[in-house]
């Protein structure tokens, strides 16, 4: 693997920030392989501060979930509710939900049988890898992890100017949303192709279904012509 401050990656990053970001066309431009690119715009500096779990909020949250599923469990099966509308009630009687969505998908994965993929040989993360090219994962990845990146690295100094401190911070979160929309129009077009309706990924996202469909459609023809 090459280092990651060669020339040849500064050109590869300073390409894509300036608006170039499909990998096969910087691999084009910079006459290397495809992987060189995803190594070279995947290079990002680690978060200083990660989040400590906190424990007793989560130990709050599993008896919440652990009340919702016993409301279910005296339900027809029909009449249950899915992991993302268990998620939905959740985030409504919390008043600071402190767990992801994995985290509560994993925790009624392992109690709700029905959730249990037992019909395939395959675990989860291989029926995922089965349907999108194999480095999309990593560029996704590599999106949101810059995003988060801005974002902690968003310092506003008390001592700035308004305006100054107005363009710094518009910028970073510009930056970061400019990815996050990226990284969720890449996973809309795996659903596509995973047979999900715009109306149910409008559901996971709250953005409306008409306007969630123009959205990926437009950057699906940016990407590809």
């Amino acid at each position: 693997m090459a280092e990651p401050e060669t020339e040849l990656f500064d050109a590869i990053r300073r390409d894509h920030r300036a608006g170039d970001r499909l990998p096969s066309s910087l691999a084009t431009r910079h006459s290397v392989p495809r992987q060189t690119v995803m190594e070279a715009i995947s290079t990002v500096l680690p978060l200083p501060h990660p989040l400590p779990a906190d424990e007793e909020k989560r130990d709050e949250v599993r008896q919440l979930l652990d009340a919702l599923l016993e409301e279910d469990q005296a339900k027809a099966p029909e009449k249950q509710r899915s992991t993302f509308e268990l998620y939905e009630e959740l985030s409504l009687r919390t008043s600071r939900l402190d767990v992801s969505y994995r985290w509560v998908w994993e925790y009624i994965t392992e109690r709700r049988p029905q959730h249990a993929s037992d019909t395939s040989p395959e675990p989860h993360e291989r029926a995922w890898a089965g349907n999108v090219p194999s480095d999309m994962p990593s560029f996704v990845t590599y999106l949101i992890t810059s995003a988060v990146r801005d974002m902690a690295e968003l310092k506003i100094e008390g001592t700035l100017p308004a305006a100054d401190g107005v363009e710094l911070g518009m910028a970073s979160l510009g930056n970061a949303r400019a990815r996050i929309n990226q990284a969720l129009y890449e996973f809309t077009l795996v659903g596509r192709r995973a047979g999900l309706s715009y109306a149910q990924m409008s559901a996971f996202t709250g953005i409306p279904e008409d306007d969630l469909a123009k959205q990926v459609e437009d950057y699906h023809r940016l990407m590809t012509t």
